[in-house]
C-alpha cells in the first residue's frame, strides 16, 4: 500500500528523523510530501497561519504523522495540524517523549508507541 505522509516539525530536534525511520520499517512504501530541511520553501508566507505551500503539501497527504513532543505547543507544527484536522485528514502522534503535547491531548490526537506494529495498526483502521 502506497502511503502519503506529511510530518510536521520543528528543525531544532530529531522528531522527524524519529518517525521517518519508523515508517521505513513499515510494510508500506511511503512518499514523504514534508517540508525537509534539505530544502526548506524559500519564501514561507506569514500572512497565512499556513502557507499555502505547506497546505498543498498537506492535501496531497493520506495522513499526518506528528510527534507528542510538548515543543508542538506552539508555531508552525501546531497551526500545520489544525489546517490538517479542518480538512479532515487523519491525524496520529508517534510518543517520542514521556510528557504528551497538551495541544495533542485538547485536540483528540491518538498517540501511539513508537513501534511499527502499533503504526500499523492505527494506519489499518484509520487511514
Amino acid at each position: 500500500m502506497k502511503l502519503n505522509v506529511f510530518i510536521p516539525h520543528r528543525w531544532n530536534n530529531n522528531d522527524y528523523l524519529d518517525i521517518t525511520a519508523l515508517l521505513d520499517r513499515t510494510k508500506y512504501s511511503v512518499r514523504d510530501y514534508s517540508v525537509p530541511s534539505s530544502s526548506p520553501f524559500d519564501n514561507v508566507d506569514r500572512r497565512f497561519n499556513v502557507d499555502p505551500q505547506i497546505q498543498k503539501q498537506i492535501k496531497y497527504a493520506s495522513v499526518i504523522v506528528c510527534s507528542n513532543r510538548p515543543a508542538n505547543n506552539s508555531g508552525m507544527s501546531l497551526d500545520e495540524i489544525k489546517f490538517a484536522i479542518s480538512i479532515g485528514k487523519p491525524i496520529v502522534a508517534i510518543k517520542i517523549t514521556e510528557s504528551t503535547s497538551r495541544y495533542i491531548s485538547e485536540l483528540n490526537i491518538p498517540v501511539v508507541s513508537k513501534r511499527k506494529d502499533a503504526l500499523e495498526t492505527w494506519i489499518n483502521r484509520n487511514v
